[in-house]
């Protein structure tokens, strides 16, 4: 399987996991952003370009999901699938000396990169009228806290789903073929 046909089909389990499985994974009305999450650790295997891209994709599949129209998403996933190896790079530098920091850094930054879309959510609903309370923060707070968590369920699915090849069987010889082949007669 190619690399771009994981890309696609992550981008398209990570849309089905935000919009069918959060609603029976909610804890007190909060739910994981899956999305960055699935985003976050999918960049760990392809960098920069390939985060932005399969953000852009992602972002696509999901308004088409749930009929947003409005580019919010687009844009907000797009720069978080180019900014998480960029995050990645940076703590993996100043922690260096730290032993077994890869899932820390990437609960860090998943934990950061949600808790930032979840206010740039929250300006955009100020901006259009709606109003907000501290309980809207507490709600974001919460939703960063449980996306950083879903992030070790989410390695093992990437990682699986990255690592997988599909290896051509060898053809079993009929055994009329093999008996011509070495002289013999069934």
């Amino acid at each position: 399987m190619s690399r771009a046909l994981k890309l696609i089909l992550i981008s398209m389990l990570a849309c089905i996991c935000q919009t069918n499985l959060v609603q029976y994974i909610r804890i007190a009305g909060v739910a994981p952003d899956m999305l960055i999450v699935f985003l976050v650790v999918l960049t760990s295997y392809t960098g920069a370009y390939g985060g932005f891209c399969t953000g852009a994709l992602t972002a696509m599949f999901y308004d088409a999901s749930v009929g947003y129209v409005l580019a919010i998403n687009l844009v907000a996933y797009t720069f978080i699938g180019w900014a998480a190896p960029m995050m990645r790079g940076f703590l993996n530098r100043k922690l260096r000396k730290l032993k077994h920091k890869s899932y820390l850094v990437m609960v860090a930054i998943c934990f950061f990169l949600t808790l930032m879309r979840e206010v740039l959510y929250i300006g955009y609903l100020f901006l259009i009228g709606s109003e907000q309370s501290i309980i809207t923060l507490v709600r974001a707070l919460l939703c960063a806290g449980y996306s950083a968590l879903m992030i070790l369920p989410a390695i093992y699915v990437v990682r699986r789903i990255m690592r997988f090849h599909l290896r051509p069987r060898k053809k079993q010889a009929d055994l009329t073929e093999e008996s011509a082949a070495t002289g013999t007669h069934v």
